[in-house]
């Protein structure tokens, strides 16, 4: 199973069109807006992306997590959450219920052929500041090992 992950995160970056492959190349309908986004506008700091689906009770944990590592890091990384296998409104409620504080999005059909569908939920893809692929995380993750996946050549970003 740990070796079709791995093989699923390969395609996403030898599937991409960009020169440099990127987990940012994307354009992703908001949760929270009516709008689609380029999610290239996060490049810059690493990214956290945590994929949810409707009525997931670790999605809801690993966001209260997510959102406090976020506090303490004082915009250091980018984290977003992506809703997987619900229509829109079902993934609105969960959002409600999860209350990120931060930028959340309907997964596209592209994305997620790209990915060879979501293993499980939550689930996590880390990125550099670049969108480069670096990691991924499957189920709920305690927020010190959160800290530690988003270490950048060993120096923590930030202290919990």
């Amino acid at each position: 199973m740990l070796c079709r992950v791995a093989l699923i995160l390969l395609v996403v970056v030898a599937s991409t069109a960009s020169a440099s492959p990127s987990m940012l190349d994307y354009d992703l309908k908001s949760l929270t807006t009516p709008q689609f986004d380029n999610l290239q506008r996060y490049q810059g700091k690493p990214v956290l992306m945590m994929f949810f689906k409707p009525e997931c009770s670790w999605c809801l944990r690993q966001v209260k997590a997510i959102n406090r590592l976020q506090e303490s890091c004082q915009g250091k990384f980018q984290a977003l959450a992506v809703g997987v296998e619900g229509d829109r409104p079902r993934l609105k409620k969960t959002l409600l219920r999860m209350r990120p504080e931060f930028p959340a999005y309907e997964a596209s059909p592209r994305l997620l052929q790209d990915l060879g569908g979501v293993p499980a939920t939550p689930f996590t893809l880390l990125a550099d500041d670049r969108g480069s692929y670096r990691n991924f995380l499957r189920g709920y993750i305690p927020l010190e090992q959160l800290q530690a996946e988003l270490a950048v050549d060993g120096a923590l970003l930030c202290n919990t």
